[in-house]
């Protein structure tokens, strides 16, 4: 396990690499408490259902503790995630149901993945998102 964890770590905090890591659900804590540890500041997104547009930049806005001018809209999410204000190491914003979004509003699951690929490559942002995945199902006899 602590193998595993050093290398989820690892690949958010690395600069390169995609906008998306995947990490087991069963590693949120220890995740979480170890980005902190690396000087980045892990939120978790998802604490409510997510679906749509509204409620995701609604979560995120919640999570992020955003500005009260954030505007709602995709240029003011990609605006403040690109913020060189941001956390000093940088910002893991974390999923338990992203596939829910996907599943749901794909456009919007796409539209929200290039704004922080944008803030990633275009603005320089430490930013990532943590895509925690469940357990695999037993297998069936």
């Amino acid at each position: 396990m602590i193998a595993e964890l050093a290398r989820l770590v690892a690949a958010v905090t690395s600069p390169e690499g995609g906008a998306v890591v995947e990490a087991p659900a069963a590693l949120e804590a220890p995740l979480l408490k170890a980005l902190e540890a690396h000087g980045w500041r892990a939120v978790r997104v998802d604490r409510a259902p997510v679906y749509g547009r509204d409620t995701l930049l609604h979560a995120l806005y919640q999570a992020c503790e955003l500005p009260g001018w954030f505007g709602f809209n995709w240029d003011a999410l990609l605006d403040v995630l690109a913020d060189r204000a941001a956390p000093a190491g940088g910002r893991a914003l974390v999923f338990r149901d992203l596939d829910l979004l996907e599943a749901r509003a794909p456009e919007v699951a796409r539209a929200f993945l290039d704004v922080v690929e944008s803030a990633r490559a275009e603005r320089g942002a430490a930013l990532r998102v943590v895509r925690l995945t469940p357990p695999p199902a037993p297998a069936a006899n």
